[in-house]
């Protein structure tokens, strides 16, 4: 029974060799056709004078319909992310393991012991018309994601270790009463006040809180259940 599987293990192992072997010939045959046309391509682009202005045109493909929602807290597809990035940034900046650190737009400050965190925009950081981003485009996210008009899929029960937010999207409070802004709206400090502290909270993607501002100045005008359709 040995030699048998000896035997087979042998001519297994030919086989495999002559499979490598016949890969690697075609591999060469491909590589040398990709040398080739590779070689058609200019290695180093020509230096030229910049020109101010102007129009990128850039194409996605994709094989449903493309649906051009833009605000970040009901986006839910990949294309409608791909083309908003450009103009889109999260409020914080992240060491190599994901953990916020202070060198984004805002810094953000974990308390165990009053179950809080405080988010401050840092003064200069401003929207695309220049508005300074503000304490209220901060709350005004989680009024989006909350408010059960938006039908925002991107609500979930792990938000709701903020304090008062479930309440809000089951229609219960007006206001979330976790979130207090102690300068005010026009300020640039939030505190978010929550049942309990997470491990994972210094982390981005926690999850457990919005790490975007949306513009309140901008869209405060429109009807939740309108955002979503609204130009």
């Amino acid at each position: 029974m040995k030699r048998a599987k000896l035997a087979g293990s042998a001519g297994m192992l030919s086989l495999a060799a002559l499979t490598l072997v016949a890969c690697g010939k075609n591999n060469n045959a491909d590589n040398t056709d990709n040398a080739k046309t590779a070689s058609r391509f200019p290695i180093a682009m020509p230096k030229k004078e910049a020109k101010q202005g102007g129009t990128v045109r850039v194409a996605l493909e994709t094989d449903t319909p493309f649906t051009g929602i833009f605000l970040d807290e009901l986006s839910v597809t990949s294309f409608d992310a791909q083309v908003a990035s450009p103009g889109e940034e999260s409020l914080f900046a992240t060491d190599d393991y994901y953990k916020i650190t202070d060198d984004g737009p805002a810094t953000m400050k974990l308390d165990k012991n009053k179950k809080t965190i405080t988010i401050t925009i840092k003064k200069g950081v401003k929207w695309s018309d220049g508005k300074q981003v503000t304490a209220k485009d901060m709350e005004y996210s989680y009024e989006i994601l909350g408010n059960a008009k938006t039908k925002a899929q991107r609500y979930s029960t792990k938000l709701e270790a903020l304090k008062g937010l479930k309440e809000y999207h089951e229609g219960k409070a007006k206001t979330i009463s976790g979130i207090e802004l102690p300068d005010g709206e026009n300020g640039r400090t939030m505190v978010l006040h929550f049942d309990s502290i997470k491990p994972g909270m210094a982390y981005s993607g926690n999850d457990y809180y919005w790490e975007g501002a949306a513009p309140y100045h901008y869209l405060k005008n429109v009807p939740f259940d309108k955002l979503e359709s609204s130009d």
